[in-house]
């Protein structure tokens, strides 16, 4: 088992790429504290869990809130007694041009993507250097890389988060900590569901299908275990070959 004694917490583990990863993780031994915004598909994901002998907590609430995140930290102390694995995968964001979206609209998108990564990553930082060790894995996408109209907001997080990860793992590597993201393409998840039947969007990705979500977990997987020890500060684009062409 590659996470065998390790604990994480997985934001935004309700669906998609977190419920997936969450799973992944405790197949492979890790003890795991979950989060999102949605306490009944948090549940549902601790029970899948459960059933097949893994550990598992939930512990609702919003990431864009300081309290919760040190809330997830202090909870996942007092049930597994230390934290070496972060992913902060909570993300949201809704398409409009730059002269439609609203300030309302940016805000939201900024605070769940770009504010939550960095809650979620100030509350973990502190236990992981008293224990001298620890991964931290964050959630960027292609989009952070490449333009796409209609998606402003949602961009400028993922360029963020990607910066933030990169500081994070100088800022983190006197203490053993490691820092990376990870960069999707188009996954079959609730966020793209409008954009799986998107004929025009399959053509351009070489491998003709959107990714799904276990495809992402393992890549989240291998940022997390020991077999990536020497690598931090990086992006892994994962995009079925969209950024080749």
């Amino acid at each position: 088992m590659k996470l065998h004694g390790k604990t994480a917490i997985i934001s935004g583990a309700g669906t998609g790429i977190g419920a997936a990863t969450a799973k992944l993780f405790a197949a492979e031994g890790a003890r795991i504290t979950l989060t999102g915004r949605r306490p009944g598909p948090l549940q549902e994901v601790v029970g899948e869990i459960e059933a097949a002998g893994g550990t598992a907590q939930a512990v609702a609430g919003d990431v864009a809130d300081r309290a919760h995140c040190r809330d997830l930290v202090a909870e996942t102390l007092a049930a597994y007694g230390r934290l070496d694995i972060l992913f902060a995968n909570a993300g949201s964001g809704d398409r409009a041009l730059v002269v439609e979206t609203t300030e309302e609209l940016w805000d939201q998108t900024m605070n769940t993507n770009l504010k939550g990564t960095f809650l979620c990553v100030q509350a973990a930082l502190p236990t992981m250097q008293e224990q001298n060790g620890g991964v931290i894995v964050t959630m960027s996408s292609i989009l952070g890389q490449s333009g796409l109209a209609q998606t402003s907001a949602y961009s400028a997080t993922k360029a963020g988060i990607e910066q933030l990860t990169k500081v994070v793992a100088l800022e983190g590597a006197p203490y053993g900590i490691r820092a990376n993201a990870v960069a999707p393409g188009w996954v079959e998840t609730p966020l793209t569901e409008g954009a799986q039947k998107d004929e025009a969007l399959l053509a351009r990705i070489p491998q003709t299908r959107f990714g799904r979500p276990e495809e992402i977990a393992h890549a989240v997987l291998y940022l997390a275990s020991d077999d990536a020890r020497w690598v931090t500060g990086t992006v892994l684009t994962i995009d079925g070959g969209w950024q080749a062409g």
